[in-house]
């Protein structure tokens, strides 16, 4: 189940509906799949619903049901977001711990993965987690039963490349409004808008291998910075919003030291990243991008494989 377009579709459009009619009957088919646990399980759905959120951004421009079907993803996976949240927050501790657990003594900051873990159970054992789920199952069979029908204005192309300007363009934009002001608000946009190129990247790479894979994978990677970095920000917030969870013995200043001292590295290696990943005015990329198009639409491409 390839999140990309292939050479055997049909059309823009053609590839619209068989990538949503795999990410969505992928979604539903691990959310019944035993084989994994509550948190895995929700995690993975949400996944494939930002896969398909940026299959939408990518030809939006084309795409009269653009809005309602976006928004009807985003509010399907809301439903789950306290259970992935919990989650969330023990692996970023597991992680900080990683990074630096053999230079501090464990014992002072064991409270807090305890109190996390107790969180974590709490909402799994909650009484509405079960009826979120059966809610978003029903959202994600009515999006994926309307998939089957969407309807493109254009082909080819001009049914992409306005989707795909938009985007890369904001990841511009976002970057240099973080570089301006770090703010955690701030890099975690640069975060949502730097995903959603990589979807498109992701989508795009079978154009041209060699030149458009090497732009997905580094945008997977400043995602990945960027998705820790706001990860050990939401932290930092749960830390400082009531400290008492944690006891009174609890070093919770020195935990946080740890978080900023990671931060502070995270933010130095995405601006590295970022700065050459989106170096490229918009109108080029697309430009540049849209002559790889017709080449291979017209048979003269080298598409390959490339599995992300």
């Amino acid at each position: 189940m390839a999140y990309r377009i292939k050479n055997g579709d049909g059309g823009v459009q053609e590839a619209l509906r068989r990538i949503a009619g795999e990410q969505l009957g992928r979604a539903l088919d691990e959310l019944e799949d035993d084989s994994l646990d509550l948190a895995e399980r929700v995690h993975q759905v949400r996944k494939r619903c930002k896969k398909v959120r940026g299959l939408l951004r990518l030809v939006r421009k084309s795409f009269d049901d653009y809005s309602d079907e976006n928004e009807a993803l985003r509010d399907a996976a809301r439903r789950l977001s306290p259970v992935r949240d919990a989650q969330t927050l023990i692996e970023t501790y597991d992680a900080v711990m990683a990074q630096f657990g053999e230079a501090v003594d464990r014992r002072e900051f064991a409270a807090i993965r305890a109190r996390l873990t107790r969180d974590a159970k709490a909402v799994h054992d909650a009484p509405d987690t079960a009826q979120r789920i059966v809610a978003f199952r029903e959202d994600l069979r009515g999006v994926r039963t309307r998939a089957a029908g969407w309807t493109l204005d254009d082909g080819g192309y001009e049914a992409i490349g306005g989707g795909l300007a938009k985007t890369y363009a904001r990841a511009r934009a976002a970057l240099a409004e973080a570089w301006a002001d770090p703010t955690p608000e701030n890099m975690h946009e640069w975060r949502k808008r730097v995903k959603y190129h990589w979807y498109h990247a992701r989508i795009l790479v079978t154009v041209n291998h060699p030149m458009i894979g090497p732009q997905a994978e580094g945008a997977d990677r400043l995602a990945d910075l960027l998705g820790d970095h706001h990860d050990l920000a939401v932290f930092d917030e749960r830390l400082t919003s009531e400290p008492g969870d944690f006891g009174p013995n609890t070093d919770l200043d020195g935990f946080r030291a740890l978080m900023l001292r990671r931060r502070t590295e995270l933010e130095a290696a995405a601006f590295a990243d970022g700065r050459r990943l989106l170096a490229e005015d918009a109108d080029a990329l697309v430009d540049r991008w849209g002559a790889y198009w017709s080449v291979w639409t017209k048979g003269g491409g080298r598409p390959g494989e490339l599995v992300l």
